[in-house]
C-alpha cells in the first residue's frame, strides 16, 4: 500500500471512529510503527489530525469542516480525481492561457498536460503552484497574491481580487463542494468564492470538475449557476439518473474514465 493510499485509509478510519491507538492502527493497516509515525507526522503538520498520547483523532474543527483541509481532501477519491484530471486536461490547448483553481481536484489535471505547450495558468493554489512548476512545459505560472490560508493551500482576500481583475483566461477549471441542476456549483468558503465568481466572470468557458460523490448535493453558496457553465466533468460513477437529470438541463456532460 502506498502512503496515499494508507493516509486515506487513516482518515476513512478516524471519520468512521473518531479517535484510534497509535498500536491497533499499525496492525490495522499492517504495517510498523515506524511507517505510521511517519504518516501521522506529516498529516499533523497539516493540520488534518491531532495526535494524543498514544493515539489519535480528528481535530473537532474538521469534524465540523473536514472538507476545508487540503491534506484531507487530497487524499479523498483519488481515483475519481484523476478520471476527471485526465478528461479534464484534454480542454487545454498548446498555447492557452487557464484559471485552476486551488482544488485537489483541479491538481489531477497537471500530470496529464505534459503534451501541451506554451499554456499559461493562473491560480491561487499554492498547491497547484508548486506542482505546476515541477514541469517545464508551461509558459508562465501566476500566483494570485492575498493571504494564505492555514491547512487549505488557497490563497484569497483584497490583494486577489485586485490582481485578478487585471487579468483573464480562455477557459477555467474549478471544482465545489456540491453540484445539483437547480442550483449550481456551490461552496462554503465564503472568501475563496468571491475569488471563484471573478475568474468565472474573466473566463470564456467554464470548466466544472466534479466527482459523482458531490452532484445532486448542494453546499452553502452557489457560486456558478448550471446556465453558466460550458463543461461538467466528472467520473464514472455518477448514477443513471443524474446523468439523465444534467443532459436534461442542456449540460455538456464528459465522464472521465
Amino acid at each position: 500500500m502506498i502512503n496515499l493510499e494508507r493516509r486515506k485509509q487513516i482518515l476513512e478510519i478516524l471519520a468512521e471512529e473518531g479517535s484510534i491507538r497509535t498500536n491497533e492502527l499499525s496492525l490495522r493497516l499492517g504495517v510498523t510503527g515506524a511507517t505510521i509515525r511517519t504518516d501521522l507526522r506529516d498529516l499533523e503538520r497539516e493540520g488534518a489530525i491531532e495526535r494524543f498520547h498514544g493515539g489519535l483523532r480528528l481535530p473537532e474543527q474538521h469534524r465540523i469542516e473536514i472538507g476545508e483541509n487540503y491534506m484531507v481532501r487530497s487524499v479523498m477519491n483519488v481515483d475519481l480525481k484523476d478520471k476527471i484530471g485526465r478528461a479534464a486536461a484534454q480542454y487545454v490547448k498548446s498555447g492557452d492561457t487557464i484559471f485552476m483553481d486551488a482544488s485537489s481536484t483541479a491538481f489531477h489535471m497537471i500530470r496529464y498536460l505534459k503534451n501541451t505547450d506554451d499554456v499559461t495558468v493562473i491560480t491561487n493554489g499554492i498547491h497547484t503552484a508548486m506542482e505546476l512548476q515541477r514541469n517545464n512545459n508551461f509558459k508562465s505560472i501566476i500566483l494570485i497574491g492575498g493571504m494564505l490560508r492555514p491547512h487549505s493551500g488557497s490563497i484569497e482576500g483584497v490583494v486577489s481580487r485586485e490582481m485578478l481583475s487585471r487579468l483573464s483566461a480562455e477557459s477555467y477549471f474549478v471544482s465545489g463542494n456540491g453540484f445539483t441542476v437547480e442550483g449550481g456549483l456551490s461552496g462554503n468558503n465564503f472568501f475563496e468564492l468571491e475569488l471563484k465568481r471573478i475568474c468565472v466572470e474573466r473566463s470564456k468557458n467554464i470548466v466544472a470538475l466534479v466527482d459523482s460523490t458531490k452532484i445532486g448535493h448542494s453546499s452553502a453558496s452557489v457560486f456558478i449557476s448550471t446556465n453558466r457553465i460550458d463543461t461538467l466533468i466528472t467520473d464514472d460513477g455518477l448514477s443513471a439518473e443524474n446523468r439523465l437529470a444534467c443532459r436534461k438541463a442542456g449540460i455538456n456532460l464528459v465522464i472521465g474514465k
